[in-house]
């Protein structure tokens, strides 16, 4: 479980505001999957963290636990920012408010806008496919971990494993990138 700030609560619920406003489908596996691929794209281009929130190697994929749970359970953290609707046993997520870009960088927003580009009218059977592309995160971390055959043969659905976004980066941007990681975790943990 993470511990999210005020500001941080803030820039996760536009961040969903913005993907649920812009994405073909804003149903609960394509939010999380599209979260995590801005996380991913922010640590690659940029080499700091987006959100700063852990994901979690799954069967389906990337998950922050955190966002799962509210998207599952019905917004607590979120409640100002998005609503929830069943769809039979889908759960599309629906915007509450407007979307506060004041919140994001400019590189933050290109960011946004070229995940949403990239991948925004994929359905969620899409962006699993997409995540679990051989050589990604996801599936290079599955397969060091011995996740693979567990999940394969759906003898597990969740593991414990985190994704470590700035494995592939140098190791001077790799250090930079866990430096800011770490200042943003610790100002949410003191609530800055």
């Amino acid at each position: 479980m993470c511990r999210f700030s005020e500001k941080n609560i803030h820039k996760l619920g536009n961040a969903i505001v913005y993907i649920a406003n812009n994405a073909k489908y804003s149903y609960k596996t394509e939010i999380l999957k599209l979260l995590f691929l801005m996380e991913e794209r922010m640590v690659q281009q940029y080499h700091v963290p987006f959100l700063g929130i852990p994901f979690l190697a799954w069967r389906l994929g990337p998950v922050s636990v955190d966002v799962f749970q509210e998207l599952s359970d019905g917004p607590v953290l979120l409640f100002d920012y998005i609503d929830i609707e069943y769809i039979g046993k889908n759960i599309k997520v629906l915007a509450k408010t407007d979307f506060d870009e004041d919140e994001f960088s400019d590189a933050e927003l290109k960011m946004m806008q070229d995940v949403m580009k990239t991948y925004g009218a994929m359905t969620s059977e899409q962006l699993i496919e997409e995540t679990h592309k051989e050589g990604s995160l996801w599936c290079t971390t599955v397969k060091e971990n011995g996740l693979l055959e567990d999940f394969n043969a759906k003898r597990a659905n969740v593991s414990s494993v985190e994704l470590d976004l700035g494995r592939t980066l140098c190791p001077t941007d790799r250090k930079f990138y866990e430096e800011t990681l770490a200042i943003r975790r610790a100002s949410n943990l003191i609530n800055l």
